[in-house]
């Protein structure tokens, strides 16, 4: 069913930003025909347009949400899959232009940043597919999951430990070996989202999660 309301705030909102439909589209990341319906009210946004919308400042009309609130999610620097084995050319995480939408309370804490497990270096802690949201820290937190970058600028997702002398990068996969940590701490894990088909389960610890 129409709902010219909803399209007329959608209008108002897009003008508000001097964007056309193609611009506003582009930056929903979707076809501009289907942003033209919103705005006729033919279609409504689903959640993750919704999100977006929200994102950029939109503001959804006030009374019953149209997302439910344990649906809520928002945006948070985005760096793509992490593996071992790819050096990276970025310098600081929030230099990202992609964002990963998670809790509420994974992001509503400055220093945030997400990423996506792509090894099984982890493993059963952290499955591949598995989104980390860090908190940005340089001071490694013994015992907790960082993220590090080492000199070679290759960045992996590891357990630091010290071993009396140097800091140490552990596996919990008995697969592979621990090295010293050479190079920079960027960030311990505070969160992680697992989605499987419609199941999301999530992990949340504010002061760094163990194993």
């Amino acid at each position: 069913m129409p709902n010219d309301e909803n399209a007329a705030r959608l209008r108002q909102f897009r003008d508000s930003l001097g964007f056309t439909q193609e611009e506003m589209a582009a930056k929903l990341e979707i076809k501009r025909s289907r942003y033209a319906n919103y705005e006729t009210g033919l279609r409504e946004p689903k959640r993750k347009v919704l999100q977006s919308l929200i994102a950029l400042g939109y503001q959804p009309e006030v009374g019953p949400p149209l997302i439910p609130a344990s649906q809520l999610l928002i945006p948070i620097p985005y760096l793509g899959f992490i593996s071992a084995s790819d050096p990276v050319n970025w310098t600081d995480p929030f230099e990202s232009e992609s964002f990963e939408y998670v809790p509420p309370e994974m992001g509503d804490v400055r220093g945030r940043f997400a990423c996506r497990v792509a090894s099984d270096s982890m493993y059963p802690i952290l499955e591949p597919d598995d989104v980390c949201v860090f908190q940005k820290d340089s001071i490694p937190k013994i015992g907790t999951i960082i993220m590090f970058r080492s000199e070679d600028h290759r960045i992996t997702i590891k357990q630091v430990t010290h071993n009396g002398t140097d800091f140490v990068l552990h596996p919990i996969n008995n697969k592979y070996e621990d090295c010293i940590a050479e190079g920079e701490c960027l960030g311990y894990l505070v969160g992680v989202v697992r989605e499987r088909g419609t199941l999301r389960t999530t992990i949340y610890d504010a002061s760094g999660i163990r194993p």
